[in-house]
């Protein structure tokens, strides 16, 4: 199994908080340790891959930040995918406010032709077969209802291992 996987550019996330963020916090640290993974913060990506200066991505995600009212976003269903970083996850439920803001990242960073939005929030980053995954989803239940609010944007610095990723600014929101 590859234990690494790097990354390039930047990303914009939304994170939990909170009883949220600790208890996702904690499943990842868990996991991560069960399966020597890389620990990474619970966020659902809004928009990733951006490439540029980090001056100029902060002022578009504070221009993206100011026209997006805070939102809740409800974690559904534990899934998983045969990619490295969507290895096992919580899929978001596609709302309204949710799909919008992701609209707006790709018109104001320039990617209309970006593949569907699949809003996430991964669990385990690497490469496992789906029977040990299945056997993930069994410990700790296929049913993870939570709920956070969005009050600001994140702007990461995704490049590289997990290990090296480093939130540049936070952004709040309306």
């Amino acid at each position: 199994m590859r234990q690494t996987h790097a990354s390039t550019g930047y990303s914009i996330w939304l994170m939990p908080t909170g009883n949220v963020r600790d208890e996702l916090s904690k499943t990842i640290s868990q996991l991560s340790h069960q399966y020597a993974t890389p620990v990474f913060p619970p966020h659902v990506t809004l928009i990733g891959n951006l490439l540029g200066g980090e001056k100029e991505l902060s002022s578009q995600t504070q221009q993206l930040a100011a026209r997006i009212r805070a939102f809740e976003i409800s974690l559904t269903t534990i899934d998983f995918l045969d990619e490295y970083f969507r290895c096992l996850f919580l899929r978001a439920a596609e709302t309204p406010p949710l799909l919008e803001a992701h609209q707006m990242a790709r018109a104001l960073f320039h990617r209309e032709q970006e593949p569907r939005f699949m809003p996430h929030l991964s669990l385990l980053y690497g490469h496992f077969d789906a029977e040990t995954k299945q056997q993930i989803i069994q410990a700790i239940g296929r049913g993870f209802r939570k709920t956070f609010s969005a009050t600001a944007l994140h702007l990461f610095s995704t490049t590289g291992e997990p290990k090296d990723w480093y939130r540049v600014q936070e952004f709040e929101m309306p």
